[in-house]
């Protein structure tokens, strides 16, 4: 999957989520964003996701029935963040909210079934989500190494056999 077609699903998972609180995120004129995207095409749109993200994030650090009811929405737009430091911020809420188990269950269950961008995104989120529980941390890599086996897409087997 092309760094592009990544970007702009993270960006509709965010802005899904965004609206069920209620809220959006005007994007901001920045001269310098403006500098750094016409030599890092993409950097704009990179830099309006994280401003969606940390708006989200603190929307459901304030409310936390807010982040009961959006797990599923929260979960998504984990799950299309390739970012490698990023996921923690997500990761936090719904371990917060659901708690280890049921995250790490989230992860392996997107790596073993989830569409090329989710499992690559599950393996990032994967270190985020707390100590392994139970035996989740045998079966994580024995779920990416298959999923590997079988992916098509260079960017998620790169991610799974990582």
């Amino acid at each position: 999957m092309e760094r592009a077609a990544r970007l702009d699903a993270q960006e509709a998972a965010l802005d899904v989520l965004l609206a069920s609180l209620g809220a959006r995120v005007d994007p901001v004129e920045d001269a310098r964003v403006a500098r750094l995207d016409e030599t890092a095409p993409g950097y704009a749109q990179y830099h309006r996701i994280g401003h969606k993200r940390q708006t989200a994030y603190r929307l459901l650090l304030a409310d936390r029935a807010a982040a009961h009811r959006g797990y599923p929405l929260v979960l998504d737009a984990l799950l299309a963040d390739d970012d490698l430091s990023s996921p923690r911020w997500f990761a936090q809420v719904l371990l917060a909210v659901g708690g280890r188990r049921r995250l790490q269950e989230e992860l392996l269950a997107a790596v073993a079934g989830g569409d090329p961008l989710r499992q690559g995104c599950a393996v990032g989120a994967w270190r985020w989500a707390d100590p392994p529980y139970g035996d989740f941390g045998k079966r994580f890599p024995v779920a990416c190494r298959e999923a590997a086996e079988r992916c098509a897409d260079p960017w998620a087997r790169e991610r799974l056999a990582g």
